[in-house]
């Protein structure tokens, strides 16, 4: 079944093949910045991101944050605070919406994702390919969204495409060494049971929206018709 893109996804897409691939420890402020391109045409940087989202880097190099082959990139390193140890690094959820809502009017609709069966997942994505323009950012634990890859971190991708039902997902990750063969750099695609159990795993993840103030509501509706709830979340 073919994919299509979601509202904006064209946009998304052309810059997130421009900036790849992500500094270290900046998945969070990478992905928003691309995903922010669904809805506004010149968003904030990555690191203008990743200061207002309170993003701390760890200043060594950990390989096992990245998948095989992937660069060790420190762009911005230089004007954002240390993390005083290696669990304290990085950028989490709220640091993530709370940025894009400081620097932005973009609204974030947060959907959290533990305890949600994946036809849920499904029908959502497959409502918004009829809804307003948007930005989809989803925090996962990919050893859960893709088992056996090798390479199992909290880590933040965005959505830009779904088939009609749903049942499939198109994934802009962070990594060009993670796009599949035939599919824009860095661009694969998962079983939406993949992406479920992803964004279902501990500590607690889900999908950040992006929309314009203006059509908010209409996203939040479709998020209630899915059977999923908006509120806040960690990771």
């Amino acid at each position: 079944m073919d994919l299509l893109s979601l509202p904006g996804a064209d946009r998304v897409l052309a810059r997130h093949a421009v900036v790849l691939p992500q500094p270290d420890q900046l998945c969070g402020p990478f992905a928003a910045h691309v995903a922010l391109h669904g809805v506004r045409p010149d968003p904030p940087g990555v690191t203008e991101l990743a200061r207002a989202a309170g993003t701390r880097v760890w200043p060594h190099d950990v390989a096992a944050w990245r998948p095989e082959g992937a660069p060790w990139r420190r762009d911005g390193w230089d004007v954002l605070p240390e993390a005083p140890s290696v669990g304290t690094s990085g950028t989490d959820a709220a640091g993530v919406a709370r940025a894009v809502s400081a620097l932005t009017d973009v609204e974030v609709v947060s959907v959290p994702g533990a305890g949600t069966h994946a036809a849920a997942w499904a029908s959502l994505l497959a409502s918004l390919l009829g809804g307003p323009d948007v930005g989809v950012v989803a925090n996962v634990r990919t050893g859960a969204l893709e088992p056996g890859a090798g390479w199992d971190v909290g880590h933040f991708v965005v959505l830009h495409a779904a088939t009609a039902t749903g049942e499939r997902v198109g994934v802009a990750d962070t990594y060009a060494e993670l796009g599949a063969p035939g599919r824009p750099p860095g661009c694969r695609v998962v079983e939406v049971a993949a992406l479920g159990a992803g964004l279902a795993a501990a500590p607690g993840r889900g999908l950040l929206v992006l929309v314009d103030p203006d059509d908010a509501d209409d996203v939040r509706d479709r998020v209630a018709r899915a059977g999923l709830s908006t509120g806040s979340w960690t990771t």
